[in-house]
């Protein structure tokens, strides 16, 4: 077992050995191999720091002649060897670690988060029921407290190779991030870049009179001139990515989610300003994260993030590529 890990410059996933753990490394893994230089991917299993058996578990531990946190131990090591096998079969040029480390999976995640340079953990789909979407989870607390980038990959989220990247603008230090990361997948992949800004009329009074004024249309062709201006310099630094620009009236997060259908990643800033000004910050966030049809990375301006030479993404293009 593992007391500490690094997981300075890697991508982190968590695992438990479920179905949905098992998308969420297979994920890392393919897009993680496909940087210029593979990044290296650390499989992060936790395990309780006092374990407590129940009769039938004490009981087989005992007649195997071991103990149960010596059983608990074995399991765990078992399971991130398998995943770990399976991600060096499909992925030979993948720097591959494994850790058991004793600890709450969400807080070993979200204190991961700190130096990695994404974390990824699996989550309920648009197809689950809304009840069990409500009951929060590892996921949850990840997005909520962990630093950095972190790629929330829903369950029924299909791969589809070849599908654009959309991106939510905004002109937060968050959102450019977002920006930056979505044209670096975008290059990395070969794909298109769908880039949304959502819009609508405030409610009508003496002092906001004025955007009243305006029909949808000119509305629509303002934010769109706003959107063009907002990313100028990444579509100058990435000439091979076809962009897309989108204005929406409506909310923010049902354009995103309508996005998604055909989507393969979205990205967005944790806290923005304008039409996403409200994502990630409670219970909007939670909407777009579980509505979500494909993996959805959401981004932080704590340090900056910054591709494999250590340079910052809000700077220029280097050799080295990086993404999600």
């Amino acid at each position: 077992m593992s007391d500490k890990f690094v997981s300075e410059g890697r991508w982190v996933v968590g695992t438990d050995g479920s179905l949905r753990a098992e998308k969420a490394v297979m994920w890392a893994a393919k897009h993680a191999s496909e940087r210029v230089t593979p990044v290296p991917l650390l499989i992060l299993h936790a395990i309780p720091e006092s374990p407590i058996p129940s009769r039938e578990a004490a009981a087989v531990a005992q007649s195997e002649g071991r103990s149960y946190e010596e059983m608990v131990h074995d399991k765990a090591e078992r399971i991130v060897g398998d995943i770990a096998a399976r991600v060096r079969s499909e992925y030979p040029n993948l720097p591959v670690e494994t850790a058991v480390v004793e600890g709450h999976p969400a807080d070993l995640l979200a204190e991961a988060g700190k130096d990695a340079d994404q974390i990824v953990v699996g989550a309920r789909g648009a197809g689950a029921p809304a009840l069990v979407k409500m009951l929060g989870g590892t996921s949850d607390y990840v997005v909520a407290q962990a630093q950095g980038a972190i790629a929330v990959v829903p369950d029924q989220a299909e791969d589809r190779d070849g599908a654009p990247v959309v991106v939510g603008l905004d002109d937060s230090p968050q959102g450019r991030l977002a920006i930056a990361r979505a044209f670096q997948a975008a290059s990395l992949r070969g794909v298109p870049l769908i880039a949304i800004t959502a819009w609508d009329y405030g409610p009508y009074d003496a002092f906001n009179a004025e955007q009243w004024e305006y029909s949808i249309d000119e509305m629509n062709k303002m934010m769109t001139k706003a959107a063009n201006e907002l990313i100028a310099d990444k579509v100058k630094e990435f000439p091979d990515v076809k962009v897309e620009v989108r204005a929406v009236r409506g909310r923010p997060e049902a354009a995103l989610i309508e996005a998604s259908r055909t989507a393969g990643l979205v990205v967005i800033g944790s806290r923005g300003r304008g039409g996403f000004a409200r994502l990630l910050l409670g219970s909007t966030s939670r909407h777009v994260l579980r509505e979500s049809y494909c993996p959805v990375v959401v981004t932080r301006a704590v340090g900056g993030w910054k591709d494999q030479s250590g340079r910052s993404l809000t700077g220029k293009r280097e050799e080295t590529q990086a993404g999600s």
